[in-house]
């Protein structure tokens, strides 16, 4: 039986189906099921028929294998394959060496088909929803599309597809640390004038931690970077700032390994050489030890939210938490900080007078923090220049890449299980997932093919 008659048949049972039921006289919902239940009849024996024009893989009673044996002819093996349009049947000629007790599949892999029951368009939905939600949600979330996949396997899935974006990862990385910022290439200009280089771009890197849950009660932390050009930052409203395209990269190793992935993010976002680089942090060592090595040069700023965090956080231990003259106090300190004011803020914490030894404490630790970082705080330059004084976009890397995913209530993982999905959350969040996972390059033309 022809494709064309296998979709008549089914759609002269279809059409009796409906009568019987009085499908045209139901609401849009029941018709929808409906029509949609005949797509998928027709999309199964469309897949078959091409799987049936695919063969079935035989090439010969034996195969050569690697370890020097024979792979030999078994049988036609049969299993069902869950796909985007339901069950379809992969029947392929299975091989098998005696020696090495490998098996193969010659079908199986000129379609890109996996030792899993499921389909390549499967896998990249799970691996898309596995970055997004946890696996109990993705398990519910498919079985509403009529995909009946365990949560065991969905994790199972995922934690492959992110271990491949983990390895991708790390092999640009490697790649990368022989690689210098390549020269702004010249401007193609008309009429013949003299081609000049590119204008010099200016591009803002953040960095920051964030801790990870572990199973039997530890923690890591995670490291996370972002990147993005100053242009790609628009201003909304007043003091209220949108970023249209930022780059991410996370590790949960070492600093030293978290900087090899920050530079492969800084090339790969488009830096060039002469380009201005502004780095945005909290002032801990390991940043500072971090811009020291990846970016001598770079204009460096204190984080407007840290700062003002630890203003605040003297201000209630004078005057009372949240009491109205802590807030006049704290709020004209941190006005005084973005007018560039910083010698006149320090010489108020040294004077202001505080009620015990904690809060003494708390001045003091301000006091020494202002006085060790007071060359990162030319607020009032950066604004004039239009540069970012908080670490939003860190900060919502964090929150959005690691916690969102990794942290909700009772989660903890492998240190493998983490380091998977984070990175596939972090190709998906850049927008790399077709890397990992290709969408399909057919696409049928219904005027061409009618």
């Amino acid at each position: 039986m022809t494709l064309s008659e296998k979709i008549l048949g089914l759609g002269q049972q279809w059409q009796q189906e409906v009568e019987r039921q009085k499908v045209s006289e139901s609401k849009l919902l029941e018709m929808e099921e409906a029509a949609k239940a005949l797509g998928e009849r027709v999309a199964q024996a469309a897949l078959g028929s091409l799987l049936e024009m695919a063969g079935k893989g035989y090439q010969g009673a034996a195969l050569d294998c690697a370890c020097g044996g024979k792979l030999r002819f078994q049988r036609y093996a049969s299993r069902p394959v869950r796909s985007l349009i339901g069950e379809v049947p992969d029947e392929r000629a299975y091989y098998y060496c005696r020696e090495c007790k490998t098996s193969r599949s010659p079908l199986d892999e000129k379609l890109g088909q996996s030792a899993r029951e499921i389909s390549a368009g499967v896998e990249r939905r799970v691996a898309r929803l596995g970055a997004e939600l946890s696996f109990g949600a993705v398990e519910r979330v498919l079985a509403e599309f009529d995909l009946e996949i365990s949560d065991r396997q969905i994790e199972t899935v995922a934690e492959e597809v992110g271990e491949r974006a983990e390895q991708l990862s790390e092999a640009e990385a490697a790649a990368a640390q022989t690689q210098a910022l390549a020269p702004r290439p010249p401007l193609r200009l008309v009429g013949g004038s003299e081609a000049k280089p590119a204008p010099a771009r200016t591009w803002v890197v953040e960095m920051d931690g964030v801790m990870a849950g572990l199973q039997g009660g530890a923690w890591q932390e995670v490291k996370v970077g972002a990147i993005y050009e100053l242009g790609a930052r628009v201003e909304i409203s007043r003091d209220r700032w949108e970023l249209l395209d930022k780059q991410r990269c996370v590790s949960r190793w070492e600093v030293e390994e978290f900087r090899r992935h920050l530079w492969a993010l800084l090339l790969r976002s488009g830096a060039r050489l002469g380009d201005r680089i502004v780095v945005l942090g909290d002032g801990a060592e390991w940043i500072a030890q971090t811009v020291a090595e990846l970016f001598p040069g770079a204009t460096q700023i204190l984080d407007f939210y840290h700062v003002s965090e630890r203003v605040w956080a003297v201000a209630n231990q004078r005057y009372g938490e949240q009491a109205p003259a802590a807030k006049a106090w704290a709020e004209t300190k941190l006005e005084a900080l973005k007018e560039g004011r910083v010698g006149e803020v320090l010489t108020a914490l040294r004077r202001l007078e505080m009620p015990n030894a904690e809060a003494r404490q708390i001045r003091a630790e301000t006091v020494g923090y202002f006085e060790r970082h007071r060359h990162l705080m030319a607020y009032d330059r950066y604004r004039a220049e239009n540069l970012p004084i908080g670490s939003g976009a860190i900060e919502g890397s964090c929150k959005h890449l690691v916690a969102a995913r990794c942290k909700q209530s009772g989660m903890r993982w492998t240190p493998d299980g983490l380091g998977d999905i984070l990175a596939l959350r972090c190709w998906v969040l850049n927008d790399r997932l077709d890397e990992l996972c290709p969408k399909p390059k057919v696409k049928i033309e219904w005027a061409k093919a009618a």
